[in-house]
């Protein structure tokens, strides 16, 4: 079983300079190779930065000491994980701006792709950073350079292409995607609203800005090349194959329902909410569940476990501290392997009963959860503990 996390982003070069603002220091390229192999369990990850010379300079550098190595069917193998060099790019489209996705086979060919959109973007060394050219022109530019594309996180009120921009992704792109990122605060039942989706293939993941983060949201698949070409092919559907996502529940979610700039409140009417029923302001942050609510074409899918668990990274869970954390890992390897593989009885005996029924049900994706909204982070829900009076 291959376990991918296409989104993760570089804090900082080796060279010292910033790549994305918000994100960790140690977020850095061997720290990612590190952590998403020996402790996540990863098999294939999309280093979104690829762009940045300085993040190039520190794949030329791993390359050359042997860390990376060149796949035949394109990326990079590090001692059993796959690395796909990608970019994440802010573009104006309908009504506003959006994040898309593009991957490479090589540097070679980022470094192409850099090259004929260059003059269209002021900062390169940068994380996501807005494109001032049209959506045409990057399509192209992607396309000639061997690449592929999709939207990122496209329901989420930042930078979400439906969440943001359009009511159709038909609207307002030349071509269709074969493949969308659900992102943060949606499930594939709510995407499966909007029947445009169809026939595309859907990712989770993670948009990580900290080692820890990394594969909190992310997939799996078998029988598919962990490479560039494999990707291509899952998403060409040459393979096959039917992707798993594994994600938040859209609850834990910090964009899912409606929140009121005023009252400070998640809106917990039934969606949708556009305004706030409370005060009645129109100040509010729009949340996924509202605005999908507001735009489908069809009623919500139902929730699917065969295709889609709703999963809340291990050091979430409830009794889960460093401590234990670092118990787990020694005791069964990865977080992987943790989630997917041990059996109660192996977890009782390092976490006890408590946590390891916590471990379980966050398998199988049975956790309640209370909603968030407007950029606070819904919570897990203490169901196992008595309550006391």
């Amino acid at each position: 079983m291959i376990f991918a996390d296409l989104h993760i982003h570089i804090g900082q070069s080796l060279d010292g300079k910033y790549v994305k603002i918000t994100g960790a220091k140690t977020l850095t390229l061997p720290n990612i190779l590190q952590v998403a192999r020996e402790v996540k369990g990863l098999s294939l990850v999309g280093i979104v930065d690829s762009h940045s010379p300085g993040v190039q300079r520190d794949f030329k550098t791993l390359l050359a000491s042997g860390v990376l190595k060149p796949l035949s069917t394109g990326g990079y193998g590090a001692n059993g994980l796959a690395v796909i060099p990608g970019h994440e790019i802010e573009l104006q489209v309908g009504e506003g701006n959006a994040h898309f996705l593009a991957y490479f086979p090589y540097l070679e060919q980022v470094e192409q792709y850099v090259r004929s959109i260059k003059n269209g973007i002021k900062n390169w060394q940068l994380s996501t950073q807005r494109g001032f050219l049209p959506i045409e022109l990057w399509l192209e530019a992607v396309t000639k350079a061997e690449g592929l594309w999709f939207p990122a996180h496209a329901f989420t009120p930042h930078k979400g292409i439906y969440g943001a921009c359009c009511r159709r992704l038909r609207d307002v792109l030349p071509i269709l995607p074969k493949a969308v990122e659900i992102g943060l605060s949606a499930d594939r039942a709510m995407a499966e609203s909007i029947s445009e989706l169809d026939s595309m293939v859907m990712f989770s993941n993670s948009d990580a800005h900290s080692l820890p983060n990394i594969a909190r949201e992310y997939n799996s698949f078998a029988k598919t090349d962990p490479s560039f070409g494999g990707l291509l092919d899952l998403i060409l559907g040459k393979s096959k194959q039917v992707v798993r996502n594994y994600g938040l529940p859209p609850r834990v979610g910090k964009y899912h329902r409606t929140y009121c700039l005023s009252c400070e409140k998640v809106i917990k009417n039934p969606a949708p909410q556009l305004t706030c029923p409370n005060c009645g302001s129109r100040q509010v942050v729009m949340g996924v569940l509202d605005r999908l609510v507001s735009i489908a074409d069809r009623p919500m899918g139902k929730h699917d476990v065969s295709n889609y668990v709703h999963q809340v990274p291990l050091r979430q869970l409830p009794g889960i501290g460093p401590k234990m954390y670092e118990r787990l890992l020694k005791a069964f390897g990865t977080e992987m392997a943790i989630l997917h593989q041990v059996n109660m009885e192996e977890l009782q005996s390092i976490a006890g009963e408590k946590i390891a029924a916590w471990i379980i049900k966050d398998r199988y994706g049975e956790l309640i959860i209370e909603a968030g909204g407007g950029g606070v982070f819904g919570r897990v829900v203490d169901i196992l503990s008595p309550e006391v009076e």
